[in-house]
C-alpha cells in the first residue's frame, strides 16, 4: 500500500474519532454525571433538614437513572436492565405523582 491509501483508510476508520478522543468524551460525560447526582442528594439532604420539598430533587434523580437502565439496556439487550429501567421509571412517576398530590392539595 503507498502513503495515500494508508492515509484514506485511516481517515475512513477514525472518521467518528478516534478512540482515546471516545473514551475522555465518555469519562467526561459520566463525572459530570457524577456531579449533577452528588449535587442532587447534597440538596435533597439540605431541603429535608430544612422541612423543605424534595421530590422534584428525587424525580430528576430517578428520571437520569431510568435513562441510564434503558441506554444500557438498548446497547446490551440484558432484560435486568430493562427491570431496572421499569422499576426507576415506576419510582420516578409515583414520586411525580406524590409531588402532584403535595403542591395541589
Amino acid at each position: 500500500m503507498d502513503k495515500k491509501e494508508i492515509l484514506r483508510r485511516s481517515q475512513e476508520e477514525n472518521q467518528y474519532g478516534d478512540e482515546r478522543e471516545k473514551q475522555i468524551e465518555a469519562k467526561s460525560e459520566s463525572f459530570g454525571q457524577n456531579v449533577i447526582v452528588f449535587g442532587l442528594i447534597i440538596l435533597t439532604v439540605f431541603n429535608w433538614i430544612k422541612g423543605l420539598p424534595v421530590k422534584h430533587l428525587i424525580v430528576i434523580l430517578w428520571a437520569g437513572t431510568a435513562a441510564e437502565y434503558y441506554y444500557l439496556f438498548w446497547k446490551n439487550r440484558k432484560k435486568q436492565d430493562l427491570f431496572c429501567g421499569l422499576l426507576a421509571t415506576a419510582t420516578c412517576l409515583g414520586n411525580v405523582l406524590l409531588l402532584y398530590l403535595e403542591v395541589f392539595q
